[in-house]
């Protein structure tokens, strides 16, 4: 069980850390180019190897983070068909915390 909570929480970091370089990104419409480099060590490894799968650019309008958040949310799925109410467990888990 405890290896379920790892994963879910390694995809709740990701999650996260997309969220924060999709704000950083709009960031930059304001002239503001600032991105951390730990963000970028990470975020950017996967965005390539999904890049190299789908073709996710239109135009200037890059998909690749709706990309892995659907990823995401796909193997959490998988997760909770295959082992039902770890995810139930890890926010009860999660509210314990604080």
């Amino acid at each position: 069980m405890n290896l379920i909570f790892v994963l879910y929480i390694f995809l709740d970091l990701v999650k996260y850390l997309v969220f924060a370089d999709v704000i950083l990104s709009w960031a930059q419409l304001l002239w503001i180019k600032w991105r951390p480099k730990f963000l970028s060590s990470i975020i950017d490894p996967l965005y390539s190897h999904v890049k190299n799968i789908l073709p996710t650019s239109i135009w200037p309008i890059d998909f690749t983070p709706i990309v892995i958040l659907i990823l995401i949310i796909f193997i959490t799925w998988l997760i909770e068909l295959f082992n039902p109410g770890s995810l139930l467990q890890y926010n009860a888990s999660k509210s314990n915390i604080f």
